[in-house]
């Protein structure tokens, strides 16, 4: 009887567990982040392409984007100035024919000047990756970022489990104590 008890407590405890694990790593990535790109000369008449975070700061290469590995991602390129942009994220500073995550905005019909493109996407591979402009000649002349996918970091476990692991652990104590078990008797 003590020893079907026991089984029952240890169950409850690694249930607990699982299931804290299970919730937090889901709200990980669950969430959804919105990032803002323009696209254009990184000074007027310069030859010069890049992105930037406002239309009045491009630069050549765009900035780093960082992202989480299974979080859902929204990225607007604004096209500033008067010539064609697209976007792709790619596994090397080349135009691909397929982009890695299906994180691409027209990329072979372009952006028109003066317009904006999204594109939706998760990404669900770890690594060091670009994003590109496709038009010809444009990653020569600067149009292209470095994008970092990191693993995703589970948030810390919710109130509502670390009280349901703190009852599940003093029940389990109390009820050593009670039966006077030795828990090297289970080892």
């Amino acid at each position: 009887m003590k020893n079907r008890i026991f089984l029952v407590l240890t169950f409850v405890i690694v249930v607990g567990l699982l299931s804290t694990f299970a919730v937090t790593t889901t709200k990980a990535q669950s969430s959804g982040t919105s990032i803002t790109l323009y696209a254009g000369s990184v000074t007027s008449g310069s030859g010069t392409y890049g992105y930037g975070y406002s239309a009045s700061n491009i630069v050549s290469p765009g900035p780093t984007l960082t992202l989480q590995e299974g979080t859902t991602y929204t990225i607007t390129v604004n096209v500033v100035g008067n010539m064609p942009h697209s976007f792709e994220i790619v596994s090397s500073k080349a135009i691909s024919s397929s982009p890695l995550f299906n994180a691409g905005i027209d990329t072979t019909s372009f952006i028109p000047a003066g317009s904006s493109g999204s594109v939706t996407f998760t990404p669900d591979q770890t690594g060091n990756f670009y994003y590109v402009c496709t038009v010809p000649e444009h990653i020569n002349l600067g149009m292209w970022g470095n994008v970092v996918v990191s693993t995703t970091v589970p948030e810390f476990p919710s109130a509502l489990a670390l009280m349901f692991m703190a009852l599940a652990i003093t029940a389990l104590t109390a009820f050593l104590a009670r039966q006077k078990i030795q828990i090297r008797r289970f080892f």
